[in-house]
């Protein structure tokens, strides 16, 4: 037996799992390559790649596990990963890998895993005509008219998954009991978890612990009439991060049924940025709507000044000259009282008036 097996066992006739040693050089990268050929080659539907004991991994061996899953993808395999240490995930992460093929923290959690591999292959698209030639027309070299042939195009997982990831919304594919079957890279970003992390976990685990248990009565209601929920016409919910913090979240849901089973697709949008501009808006309105109240106070006092100023300098006209200059100081007293007022309301509480340039000092 050799100091460095990488054995290879067969489940049944279609499922094969190489088990890899602990420490995976740039040297072996080659080999690496090699194996995995050989049994997609051999008729492997499922391929896992049990990096149970792996603790080491460079890019070179990252790479050739990216050419041997493209290598299954054209043959129709499904190729799954097993990792366990955090350093080999952060390598397979860097590269990129983790994004097309899946990944499970056990090799139990692999071989349950097992889903037939997608690919949609889209209707047939004509090639467009030269300038100058009518479309879905083409001249050979003897300038024989020609249809064109219909182009087959597919897509594949890999071209699925950089859309998903792509996007700016989280997307969550929730199998039909509320566990987690793939998540995409804006939900990891918004919830502060990794990939790995929620894969077969209750989507419970992304909202507040006391709002767990209503979720899955609302849950088991919603599978048994299934209906697209848009995103516009649900209320604003609460997301649960993994470091404890909240975050509003807006929630559109859409029922995938497929040959296997029923799924639930949750597209969530981190609404942060409305909750802000609500609030601003809010505050707006609230500070708007007390400059108005106080205007109008101002107003009140103003007027009631005013009047007393006058009702002052009314009485003073009919009375003896020493009793008519007290009303009369009343009056001024009252005006002062009035500008000074004006003042403090458009010049701010606090802050001095301009210098009057007619007023002189004491001295």
């Amino acid at each position: 037996m050799s100091d460095d097996p990488w054995p290879v066992d067969w489940i049944g006739s279609h499922t094969a799992v190489l088990a890899l040693p602990q420490r995976i050089r740039e040297s072996d990268s080659g080999r690496l390559r090699d194996e995995l050929a050989s049994i997609i080659d051999e008729g492997a539907t499922e391929v896992i790649v049990d990096m149970t004991s792996t603790t080491s991994c460079d890019h070179a061996a990252a790479d050739a596990l990216g050419l041997a899953y493209h290598h299954a993808l054209v043959n129709g395999t499904q190729l799954r990963l097993v990792v366990v240490a955090q350093i080999v995930r952060r390598t397979l992460s860097l590269s990129g890998l983790d994004r097309l093929a899946p990944v499970y923290p056990s090799l139990e959690a692999a071989l349950a895993a097992g889903t037939p591999s997608m690919v949609i292959p889209l209707a047939p698209r004509h090639r467009g005509a030269p300038k100058g030639q009518q479309a879905g027309a083409m001249r050979n070299r003897s300038g024989e008219r020609e249809e064109p042939g219909p182009r087959q195009s597919v897509i594949t997982p890999a071209v699925l998954w950089q859309v998903v990831d792509a996007l700016d919304d989280g997307v969550a594919l929730v199998y039909d009991d509320g566990a987690l079957a793939l998540v995409n890279r804006r939900l990891e970003e918004m919830f502060g978890y990794e990939r790995a992390e929620l894969i077969d976990q209750p989507v419970e685990l992304l909202m507040p612990a006391a709002m767990r248990a209503a979720h899955r009565r609302h849950r088991r209601r919603y599978a048994q009439d299934p209906q697209a929920r848009p995103m516009a016409a649900r209320a604003r919910l609460v997301g649960f991060r993994k470091d404890g913090t909240s975050i509003p979240v807006r929630v559109s849901l859409a029922p995938v049924p497929t040959a296997t089973g029923r799924f639930t697709l949750a597209v969530i949008r981190d609404a942060t940025a409305d909750l802000s501009r609500a609030d601003l808006a809010d505050l707006a309105r609230a500070t708007l709507a007390e400059q108005v109240h106080h205007g109008r106070q101002l107003l009140s006092r103003v007027t009631s000044g005013l009047f007393r100023v006058g009702d002052s300098l009314q009485r003073a006209a009919d009375l003896p000259s020493e009793t008519a200059r007290q009303h009369i100081g009343e009056a001024l007293q009252h005006l002062d009282d009035t500008i000074r007022e004006i003042r403090d309301h458009v010049f701010g509480a606090g802050e001095p008036p301009p210098a009057d340039p007619g007023s002189r000092g004491d001295g």
